[in-house]
C-alpha cells in the first residue's frame, strides 16, 4: 500500500472520529436544551443566570426558547429572548408578522431592535400611503430620512394631526412650517396646540397675536402662558394685576 493511500485512510479515520465526537457533543447539547427550555419558559429568561454556559450553547438555547415562545403566542417574551440572543433575523421576522396583522407600531419596534433599515423604510412608506402617520414618522425618524419625514409632516398638517406635525417640524427646525401648523390650529380654535407650534417656531409676533385671541375668547390662563412664551412682560403684568382672581 502506498504512502498516499495510507495517509488518505488515516485522514478519513480521524475525520470520522471527529464527526462522532461532534455528533455526541451535539446530542448532549440538544439534551441539555430540552431539559432547560421548560425551566426557562416557566421562570423567564431574564430571571436566569446563563453566564456559565458556552456562548454557542447559550445562543442556541435562547433561540430555541424564543421559537417556543413565539409558537405559543407569547410574542413579547419571544422578542425579549431574541434580543438576548442578538438574533436580528428572528426579530425582523416577528416584525413582518406584526405587519401582516396590521400592528405597525409593534413592527416598527421589531425592525428597530433588528437594526433593519430596509424594512423600516418600506414600512414607513406604506404607513404614509395608508395615513398611519404616527407610525410613518417613527419609522422615518429611526432611519433619519428627513425628506420623507417632511412629507409626513405635510400630510399631518392636511389631516389635522397637529401634534405630530409640530414634532416633526420642530425636530427639522422648520419655523415656516411650524407657523403654518399654528395658523391651522388657530383656525380650528385649538389654541393650546397653536401655542406649542408658535413657541417651537420662536415667533413672538404670532404668540402675541394668539395671546390677544385668547383674551378675547376669555381663555385668560392660556393667554397668560402665551404672553409669557412671547416674553411680553407688559401683558403678563396686565393680566396678573387685573385678573388675578381668575388666574
Amino acid at each position: 500500500m502506498s504512502d498516499g493511500v495510507v495517509i488518505h485512510k488515516m485522514v478519513n479515520q480521524i475525520a470520522e472520529r471527529n464527526q462522532e465526537v461532534f455528533t455526541k457533543q451535539q446530542e448532549r447539547d440538544n439534551d441539555t436544551i430540552r431539559r432547560l427550555v421548560p425551566v426557562l419558559m416557566q421562570k423567564g429568561v431574564e430571571n436566569m443566570n446563563l453566564s456559565m454556559l458556552d456562548p454557542a450553547l447559550k445562543r442556541q438555547l435562547l433561540n430555541y426558547v424564543g421559537d417556543e415562545y413565539f409558537r405559543k403566542g407569547r410574542v413579547k417574551e419571544a422578542i425579549n429572548t431574541f434580543v438576548l440572543a442578538s438574533n436580528r433575523q428572528k426579530l425582523a421576522e416577528i416584525g413582518e408578522h406584526y405587519e401582516l396583522v396590521g400592528q405597525n407600531m409593534e413592527a416598527v419596534n421589531c425592525y428597530k431592535l433588528a437594526a433593519d433599515e430596509e424594512h423600516l423604510i418600506a414600512l414607513g412608506k406604506k404607513c404614509l400611503e395608508n395615513f398611519h402617520l404616527k407610525e410613518a414618522m417613527l419609522a422615518f425618524q429611526l432611519v433619519e430620512d428627513t425628506a420623507s419625514l417632511e412629507k409626513v409632516g405635510d400630510e399631518c398638517l392636511v389631516k389635522g394631526k397637529y401634534e405630530i406635525a409640530t414634532e416633526i417640524f420642530k425636530n427639522a427646525e422648520k419655523s415656516d412650517k411650524l407657523i403654518l401648523v399654528g395658523d391651522a390650529c388657530v383656525k380650528d380654535r385649538e389654541y393650546k396646540k397653536a401655542l406649542t407650534a408658535y413657541t417651537a417656531a420662536e415667533s413672538a409676533e404670532k404668540l402675541n397675536a394668539l395671546g390677544d385671541i385668547c383674551v378675547q375668547a376669555d381663555h385668560l390662563n392660556l393667554a397668560l402662558e402665551t404672553y409669557q412664551a412671547a416674553k411680553n412682560d407688559m401683558m403678563v403684568m396686565f393680566l396678573k394685576e387685573n385678573f388675578s382672581n381668575r388666574l
